[in-house]
């Protein structure tokens, strides 16, 4: 068995809707698919950017066909990997969509545990190990891991679970969407380890769900990240993670220092978005790509208002001007 996951950026791919909300832009979504795997940049469609929960079952499978499609047509030059949300509120609904997103092309998915029930057991890790393993028991493709607490009945999974669960050969990654490097560290040292890698045949792919602290995570030992921003700024994060990457590996210390001014202007940046909301990574890609890569939002979600816009407009020209001289 083998995987194409491998370590890198990632970003949970924009779905821009018509002005109505209803129906997607294909069009918008394949272009968005080649800005980012032209720059090395995987691939998570129907994330929480990408207003997965919003979508239908049979929308989902078709923007995993269209990303694979154009894929395809890149070429094999601009490969990347193609992860899909899963977003079933039962261990049933996740392993069918699991089997549609197979066979629409996706690599991987990746799935939270359910919001809904959290009340009735967040605090039995048994019943929570046992959702994310028994739809990894009948996935056809490997399974990631998304820890997003405060869309999760405020479920937070430590690291010894996190551990407990990279043990399961085809659970294959987490992303950290919970802000906290030193988790990331400790399952990181775990998965990272000789002995682990001599009990699994596959990977296991530790993430940060941000950009803003993506070289302190590779130091950390760990694997790139799964951010939003990556929408907007992807070459520049990119950046961060091979030279990041390579100074770790070499010790090349001015390496290290070019890494760090690139990592400045990330996190601020990401500053920037996180004062407006993830959602305003949607409105400046119609600001700074173009005025179809975001496309409107799903209700009931709604766009930031003229303020925010404003500092979006304002905040972000720096990052812009250091991704466009890449």
């Amino acid at each position: 068995m083998s995987s194409i996951l491998r370590p890198g950026v990632y970003a949970p791919v924009l779905t821009p809707f018509q002005d109505d909300g209803e129906s997607i832009n294909l069009a918008a979504f394949s272009a968005n698919i080649t800005h980012l795997a032209t720059a090395g940049v995987g691939i998570v469609i129907g994330g929480t950017l990408g207003e997965g929960a919003l979508l239908q079952n049979v929308e989902r499978v078709t923007l995993i066909k269209v990303a694979r499609e154009t894929l395809n047509d890149i070429g094999p030059e601009s490969f990347v990997p193609v992860i899909s949300g899963c977003v079933g509120a039962s261990v049933k609904e996740c392993v069918q969509q699991a089997h549609e997103a197979s066979a629409a092309g996706a690599d991987a998915i990746i799935i939270a545990i359910p919001a809904y029930f959290a009340f009735v057991y967040a605090r039995d890790k048994d019943t929570i190990k046992n959702f994310f393993t028994s739809v990894a028991d009948k996935s056809p493709v490997p399974l990631f891991i998304y820890n997003i607490p405060f869309a999760a009945g405020g479920i937070d999974l430590d690291a010894d679970l996190l551990m407990d669960l990279s043990e399961h050969q085809n659970i294959v990654g987490v992303k950290l969407t919970c802000g906290s490097i030193s988790k990331g560290y400790r399952v990181a040292l775990h998965v990272n380890s000789l002995q682990y890698k001599a009990r699994h045949t596959l990977p296991f792919l530790v993430m940060p769900g941000s950009s803003d602290y993506l070289l302190p995570a590779l130091i950390g030992r760990q694997h790139g990240c799964i951010a939003g921003p990556a929408n907007l700024y992807p070459k520049t994060c990119v950046k961060v993670f091979q030279d990041g990457s390579r100074a770790v590996e070499t010790d090349d210390f001015k390496l290290l220092r070019q890494a760090q001014a690139l990592q400045d202007a990330i996190t601020e940046a990401d500053s920037v978005i996180n004062k407006v909301g993830f959602l305003g990574i949607k409105t400046a890609s119609n600001i700074y790509i173009n005025q179809e890569s975001g496309g409107t939002f799903r209700p009931p979600l709604i766009a930031p208002n003229d303020i925010a816009i404003q500092e979006l407009g304002d905040g972000l020209k720096k990052i812009i001007e250091i991704e466009n001289s890449l």
